[in-house]
């Protein structure tokens, strides 16, 4: 079952800066968000979520739909992580390593144009999160990258069917 980016804000964050709110609900109008049981980690879907016959790790094909990013929600911010949960049922997108790519090397810059070993430690912290368990990391989403963000992730969703454009629009 999914919800939109709006209503997990609402629900898990919504202490976030506006601008960050306002972009990250731009995603809603071609994606929804999954999480799998009770974890903070939320991949990011097509609204469509065609199922594709897509290759699985053993190299045989099934149906799988798209995943096209991952949000982690933390006590206290929203992180884009550095993969998403792939199972049986979603593969994430050959765009999406790229996107993360882009936002980590934009922070390795950041934390070597620092001059002291304290300031990149307190940036780190402040703007990095680990989860050892999934091997997940997430690198903050603020005013500064959300744009940037959202915009890479929307311009790689693959589009709506006119099916589906149609069925949606008459209700």
């Amino acid at each position: 079952m999914g919800i939109t980016v709006k209503n997990a804000i609402k629900k898990f964050k919504s202490d976030i800066p506006e601008h960050v709110s306002d972009k990250l609900s731009q995603l809603d109008s071609k994606c929804y968000l999954q999480r799998r049981q009770s974890d903070y980690k939320f991949n990011i879907h097509q609204k469509e979520n065609k199922k594709l016959n897509l290759p699985t790790n053993d190299g045989k094909c099934c149906m799988r739909a798209y995943v096209y990013g991952n949000l982690m929600f933390s006590e206290d911010s929203i992180y884009l992580s550095n993969k998403c949960i792939n199972n049986s049922e979603a593969l994430e997108h050959d765009s999406y390593e790229a996107i993360y790519k882009k936002q980590y090397d934009k922070f390795i810059e950041k934390l070597q144009n620092m001059d002291s070993e304290y300031e990149r430690q307190n940036f780190k912290e402040q703007n990095m999160i680990t989860d050892e368990e999934d091997g997940m990391e997430g690198i903050k989403i603020t005013d500064e990258n959300v744009d940037e963000i959202v915009d890479d992730i929307l311009d790689n969703v693959l589009p709506l069917s006119q099916e589906y454009i149609k069925i949606f629009s008459e209700i």
